[in-house]
């Protein structure tokens, strides 16, 4: 998507009164998806200001009209832009004979 495209985007948004988008993203491993896209008609000055409470686009019946080229387009620009971060844990486990306190006696 184009600056000029999204602007055009965010502007008959704008003209449908909705101020803020939430994009749900769920992964793990090497695998994701964006679950639904979401919007609110409150008002917003931050990112922060678009909380879970939003609309579900999908089930939106005024968004009907734009519907499907808005959202397409709003979730390939998510994936666009779309930082994954994988946070990998090791654990490495060992064993001993004997008990703590006997290697303390032994010291």
């Amino acid at each position: 998507m184009t600056e000029l495209e999204l602007t055009s985007l965010l502007f008959q948004l704008a003209d449908l009164g909705i101020t803020g988008i939430k994009v749900k993203y769920d992964g793990a491993g090497d695998s994701g998806a964006i679950e639904w896209i979401g919007y609110t008609t409150k008002p917003c000055e931050t990112p922060e200001d678009v909380d879970d409470n939003v609309d579900d686009w999908a089930v939106e019946w005024n968004l009907a009209k734009f519907d499907q080229d808005a959202y397409t387009a709003i979730e390939s620009f998510a994936y666009d832009i779309l930082n994954n971060h994988v946070r990998i844990t090791e654990t490495e486990d060992y064993f001993h004979d004997g008990s703590l306190l006997d290697e303390v006696k032994e010291k």
